[in-house]
């Protein structure tokens, strides 16, 4: 009789490439003007000191933030604080959240933040702030002791179904598992050096790039700030596998070398949204590899993708369904199928379990969940995206709430009334942020825009404000749609003359 193999964890892995290849490179970030490294025996002994720390009597109570800025120090945080079994909530270094207090964020019992040295932070009353600096300095834990525990909460931001933004609650062990099915789909060993053009709070970029670099030995490199000019020195520098958005695809694809000749890159994933035929044509031709599309979220994991196969695969399609994902279409009010067109539920190996401070389920009884999205799905098991959920504006690849954003611009005094959502804008798949608002007579829109921009992201911020006499609404008071664009064009003729 053979026994089942232990699942890893981070201490073992972490271990086992330190003793093996422990002045090998594990994570290389491109800050604004250098590069800094860490060696996996580096990373390990950082990671421990964390653990030591916040140890013991030390330990939160409740989940920690980590403004996680793709830095080797943030990234020895986040598994330092996995070593420790705190659960952990990842958001990006630069974000909104924290000076709202009507955030989703601002409600969570959390009693600790991590974050870099130089980040300034709004009063935050009960939360004790670490620095990367201090948790990483300072004699490691034994790893032999540690209660890190694979169900350990990793949260997430993410759009949820309706409403403002959730925090999804996500587990140590699903992370790491997401990180095998990249291993497996992708062939990463630790011959790889994995690029991650995205930001690693997001599952893409925890799950795909850190989880998958961990699972492997592979090598990761970050940038703590975008720019095309990283990205060249990255792939120089021996980037082999690429991931990124369709906006950070969009912007290097003018810049990379016309010859791949002098790069090792073999494959690029492209997850965030849609990845039209024309864009992955155009970067495909320059980098000399095909991008592969990623289709998954943050409650489900990663649900199907495109990967290395002889036969090419079918314009817009986002590949097929991924080892352990077991799915149904809705195709009427009771008809369900497995192919087909219709509305796409799922059941993963790494389904979350639940949205942060919610005493429901969103699962139905069966473990299925409802993705959102309409699909179809042909008889050899492609998988095309026909319409995402709508409760989000993709800007840039970023996943932006417009019902939070109506929230903050309606807490303007001069705003009586208000509602955003997106329209699509002049590059392929992407978006734009509109808010159409009625106002207080005297009302200066220009005001209004720079209280946005005082209290929401660049990429947050409305791209357009428009200026009605009233929401139309339907019989049941919802916003009708159809009406307020008319409004919103009869507003533009008016301004435009």
């Amino acid at each position: 009789m053979t026994g089942t193999a232990s699942p890893p964890t981070v201490a073992g892995l972490l271990r086992a490439h330190a003793m093996r290849a422990g002045d090998r490179v594990a994570v290389r970030t491109r800050s604004t003007a250098t590069w800094s490294t860490t060696t996996w025996a580096e990373l390990r002994r950082a990671a421990l000191s964390v653990a030591a720390h916040l140890g013991g009597a030390a330990r939160p109570r409740g989940p920690a933030i980590v403004l996680v800025d793709n830095t080797p120090a943030s990234v020895a945080s986040v598994l330092g604080l996995a070593l420790a079994g705190v659960d952990m909530l990842l958001v990006e270094r630069e974000n909104s959240y924290l000076s709202d207090e009507r955030s989703v964020v601002n409600r969570l019992p959390a009693t600790a933040i991590v974050c870099p040295a130089d980040v300034q932070l709004p009063a935050l009353p009960g939360l004790v702030q670490h620095t990367f600096d201090e948790l990483t300095a300072g004699p490691p834990a034994d790893d032999t002791c540690l209660p890190e525990n694979p169900r350990s909460a990793v949260l997430q931001l993410t759009s949820g179904s309706t409403g403002e933004p959730k925090i999804a609650r996500q587990t140590l062990g699903n992370t790491l598992t997401g990180g095998a099915l990249y291993r497996d789909l992708h062939k990463v060993t630790e011959a790889d050096t994995l690029f991650a053009m995205v930001p690693l709070a997001h599952s893409f970029g925890l799950v795909g790039a850190l989880a998958t670099a961990l699972v492997t030995g592979a090598g990761l490199m970050t940038m703590s700030r975008f720019t095309p000019g990283a990205v060249l020195e990255g792939l120089r520098g021996g980037a082999t596998v690429l991931l990124g958005t369709p906006l950070v695809y969009e912007l290097i694809a003018p810049v990379l070398p016309r010859d791949a000749t002098g790069t090792r890159v073999r494959t690029a994933l492209s997850s965030g949204g849609p990845l039209t035929p024309r864009l992955g044509g155009a970067v495909t031709e320059r980098l000399g590899v095909p991008v592969h599309q990623i289709y998954g979220s943050t409650e489900t994991g990663l649900i199907a993708c495109q990967y290395d196969r002889p036969e090419p695969w079918p314009g817009n399609c986002a590949g097929v369904m991924a080892p352990g994902v077991q799915w149904r279409l809705r195709t009427g009010e009771s008809s369900w199928a497995v192919h087909g067109r219709g509305r796409l539920f799922v059941r993963t190996a790494t389904m979350f379990l639940g949205h942060q401070g919610s005493t429901t389920s969103p699962l139905l009884d069966d473990g299925f969940l409802e993705s959102g999205d309409l699909v179809e799905v042909d008889e050899g098991g492609h998988v095309t995206v026909l319409a995402r959920k709508d409760t989000f504006v993709n800007v840039g690849g970023r996943k932006v709430n417009p019902r939070r954003v109506e929230r903050v611009v309606a807490g303007h005094p001069a705003v009586r009334e208000a509602f955003v959502y997106g329209r699509a804008a002049a590059r392929d798949g992407e978006e734009e942020i509109h808010a159409a608002l009625v106002l207080h007579p005297g009302a200066d829109t220009g005001e209004i825009a720079r209280f946005c921009r005082s209290r929401l992201m660049p990429y947050e911020v409305p791209h357009h404000i428009h200026v009605i006499p009233a929401v139309p609404r339907t019989g049941m008071g919802k916003v009708d749609r159809s009406k307020l664009l008319d409004a919103v064009r009869a507003a533009e003729e008016r301004v435009n003359g």
